[in-house]
């Protein structure tokens, strides 16, 4: 089963936290961030400076995103079924349908053939 990225997310966000906890020093080499220095590096300060309530603040809003997240997902799901279930339902008439039309056709073939009768603007005239 393959989890969504939101959800990867929060389950490496404590991950995260934890490590940057700790005084650590992160070295910045080019575009990339590592714990071993490298040429031409420079040492990052990269402890949290967010105070406890903004730390609560910032749990507080991811649970709340996930929360929406979640149900959104759900409403999705629901309605990819309804419509599936549409479409299966319009199939399924479509095909009475021309099911009907293919016996229908094949009884009048079966009938006698009715004859032909002429408008009365267009029927021979008859003698007197």
């Amino acid at each position: 089963m393959k989890l969504p990225s939101h959800r990867i997310a929060l389950l490496l966000l404590p991950l995260v936290l934890a490590a940057t906890a700790q005084a650590q020093t992160v070295y910045r080499c080019g575009n990339s961030y590592s714990q071993q220095p490298c040429p031409g590096g420079n040492a990052i300060d990269a402890t949290d400076s967010r105070s406890p309530e903004q730390r609560k603040a910032r749990e507080a809003s991811v649970k709340r995103e996930q929360r929406s997240a979640d149900t959104m997902e759900k409403t999705r799901q629901k309605e990819e079924a309804a419509a599936l279930r549409a479409a299966e339902q319009t199939a399924k008439a479509e095909r009475t349908t021309e099911k009907d039309a293919k016996k229908s056709a094949t009884n009048k073939s079966k009938t006698a053939p009715a004859k032909d009768k002429l408008p009365a603007y267009r029927a021979p005239a008859t003698a007197k």
